[in-house]
């Protein structure tokens, strides 16, 4: 990505070239200027600054980034109508050199600490509320079934996958974040969002970048997702349709398989799938 943005960047000349000078004909009263908008070498180069932007912003949610690809951003004002298009090119053409100037941020180097990051084994965490067991428990069977195990599951409130004798819980909960790449799955519900360490989990995740999945209990809807969880990022329902719960239920069973290394044949899954869906009905 940094390469592709920095080639974009160097390509500014060649671009800047492509600039057409209009003259009004006597009698129009317009002034002259001069326009890129329409030109396709434009189009596509603006549409691939546009594209490498969005994804610096997706993982940094910088400011300066959001001034300039928002709906009101510099880069959406090429639309021939402002009679001259070279101000706005020139404080687009600004705003990609200081960026360029300042990659190191957007793109920080390597350093020890992340390929060590990227070298560390992954663990599934469920992070949920102690109220909501009797759906969580279900919940962790099914994961076993698909071959999930203590080694690479953890979830406080199971015997099998919680926390060892003797160990402090905050000090044990840190080391998870520490010592492996979590993907965690967040069991939203009212109790959830009244529960500090659950708070404190999503927290950790966010700061850590961890990837997620949401799983929201019943009763529980997408408008009342809040805090480090996207509410617009796709999750499941476990009192959605059953077609629904199914297909989401299979994607999160295919992720955790390529994640481990792991394959369940297609008659079990859709056994021990059928089997869980019938208990949160019964619940």
């Amino acid at each position: 990505m940094e390469k592709d943005l920095v080639a974009l960047i160097d390509e500014i000349p060649e671009i800047e070239a492509k600039f057409r000078r209009f003259e009004p004909s006597d009698g129009l009263c317009v002034p002259p200027g001069e326009f890129i908008y329409d030109n396709p070498d434009f189009i596509a180069w603006k549409e691939e600054v546009k594209f490498e932007l969005q994804e610096i912003y997706s993982r940094t949610n910088d400011t300066y980034i959001w001034n300039i690809i928002n709906a009101t951003g510099v880069i959406h004002k090429f639309n021939g109508k402002n009679y001259d298009e070279r101000d706005n090119f020139n404080k687009l053409k600004s705003s990609l050199l200081v960026i360029r100037k300042n990659i190191n941020k957007y793109y920080p180097p390597k350093n020890k600490q992340s390929e060590d990051n990227e070298m560390l084994k992954t663990k599934v965490f469920i992070s949920h509320s102690s109220i909501d067991l009797k759906y969580v428990e279900p919940f962790v069977d099914l994961l076993a079934d698909i071959g999930l195990t203590n080694d690479n599951l953890f979830c406080s409130s199971v015997p099998d996958y919680a926390i060892p004798l003797n160990q402090d819980i905050y000090d044990y909960l840190a080391s998870l974040f520490r010592n492996y790449n979590l993907y965690v799955i967040f069991m939203l519900s009212e109790n959830y969002y009244k529960s500090t360490v659950c708070l404190n989990e999503m927290g950790a995740a966010w700061v850590l970048k961890s990837e997620y999945t949401s799983i929201l209990l019943p009763q529980f809807e997408y408008r009342e997702i809040k805090g480090a969880v996207n509410p617009n990022r796709i999750g499941m329902k476990l009192d959605d349709q059953e077609d629904q719960l199914k297909k989401r239920l299979g994607e999160l069973k295919n992720i955790i398989s390529k994640s481990f290394g792991i394959s369940v044949p297609d008659n079990r899954w859709e056994k021990k799938r059928n089997e869980f869906i019938e208990t949160i009905k019964n619940l």
